[in-house]
Formats: structure tokens, C-alpha cells, sequence
């Protein structure tokens, strides 16, 4: 029961340690992608409002509108998970620099430069890994909002299809209601 209490413990404050980091790489992610997210939240709303309700009860008018506009933010947000990227691998350079720098400055034995260095440079090796994290989880939810884009079109697809259908058959109805009239 000891160690489980203390694996709390641990776990608590690992949590505690990344709020800041995790405020951090929410933040840049919302400067990148900010009004997909938004987005997507207005279709999450559209959704629970209908409840178990079908999917029809959406009028075709939103669903055209999400099919247009999801893909024009995806398009100027993947061009900022570029940038996000490039910052990414400068922060990872700068961290790779500044060890070799410590490297070089601290004494000791191999272990224990590397330590020192490493604990000379953590700033740079967390700003990082901030930057990595975050242009994970934007590519992750470009990946997700291509799933919803493609569930709208499934959707709008459909509702032409049944439309399609509906106006063909009312136009064979028509058709052959004349010729018996003949």
C-alpha cells in the first residue's frame, strides 16, 4: 500500500512540474490553429444539440458550410505546422549547441560532464521539447480534422445522392404518368 501512495505522490507532482510546460504548448498551439479549433467546437455543438438524433436533422446549409471552411483553415494551418516544425528543429539545435558548449566547459568524467551539461542546459532541452509536443499534437489534430471533413463530405454526399434519387424517381413517375395519359 506504501508504494502505491508513493507512486501517487510522484505522479502528482509530475503533474504539478507540467501545467507551466503544458500552458506553454497549448498556447502555441492555439496561435496556429485557434479557429479550426473553434471551429470544430461549433460542429461539437451543432452535434450535441441534436442529441441521438439523426444526423439529418442538420440542415444541409451547415453542412456545406463546414465542408467548405474546415478545409480552408486546415490549409493555413498546415502551412503554420511548417513553421511550428522548422521552430521545433531550431530549438532542438539550439539545445544540441549549448550541450556541446557545456561539454566543453564543465570537468569531470564522461558521466559527469554529461550530467553537468545536461543539467546546464534543461531550459533548452524543455523549450525543446515544448516545441516537438506541440507540433505533435497539431499535426494530430490536422489528422482529426481531415476525419471530421471527410465524415462531413460522406454526409453531404448522401444527401445528394437521396436526392438525386428522390428527384429521378419523381421525374420517372412523371414520365410514365404521361405516356399512360397518352
Amino acid at each position: 500500500m506504501i508504494e502505491s501512495e508513493k507512486l501517487r505522490a510522484v505522479i502528482k507532482e509530475v503533474q504539478d512540474e507540467s501545467l507551466p510546460v503544458i500552458r506553454l504548448s497549448r498556447q502555441l498551439i492555439a496561435a496556429f490553429i485557434g479557429e479550426l479549433d473553434s471551429a470544430i467546437s461549433e460542429l461539437e455543438m451543432i452535434m450535441e444539440s441534436i442529441g441521438e438524433n439523426s444526423i439529418d436533422d442538420i440542415p444541409d446549409t451547415q453542412i456545406e458550410y463546414y465542408c467548405v471552411k474546415i478545409p480552408a483553415l486546415m490549409y493555413y494551418a498546415g502551412q503554420r505546422v511548417e513553421e511550428l516544425g522548422m521552430q521545433a528543429d531550431l530549438a532542438a539545435s539550439d539545445n544540441k549547441l549549448a550541450l556541446n558548449e557545456a561539454l566543453v566547459k564543465v570537468s569531470g568524467t564522461v558521466i559527469e560532464k554529461k550530467a553537468k551539461a545536461e543539467k546546464i542546459t534543461e531550459d533548452k532541452a524543455l523549450v525543446a521539447a515544448v516545441y516537438k509536443r506541440a507540433y505533435n499534437m497539431l499535426k494530430t489534430k490536422l489528422d482529426m480534422a481531415e476525419k471530421v471533413y471527410s465524415g462531413l463530405k460522406k454526409a453531404l454526399s448522401k444527401r445528394i445522392a437521396e436526392t438525386d434519387l428522390d428527384r429521378f424517381s419523381k421525374d420517372k413517375y412523371i414520365t410514365k404518368e404521361r405516356s399512360d395519359d397518352d
